[in-house]
């Protein structure tokens, strides 16, 4: 499975390292998270429609 990260996404990551934020950087993670079960799903649909 691959996440495809916007140039947005990359700027804000650093921003988030630079500033040590952990409330940000829980944040970013949990938005990663959930676009990662997405695509799981969209992949889960589309191996069970291909049968």
């Amino acid at each position: 499975m691959i996440l495809t990260i916007t140039p947005e996404e990359y700027l804000r990551m650093k921003g988030i390292l630079l500033d040590e934020n952990t409330v940000d950087a829980l944040v970013l993670i949990r938005e990663l998270c959930k676009r990662l079960e997405r695509l799981q799903q969209q992949g889960l649909k589309s191996h069970l429609n291909a049968q």
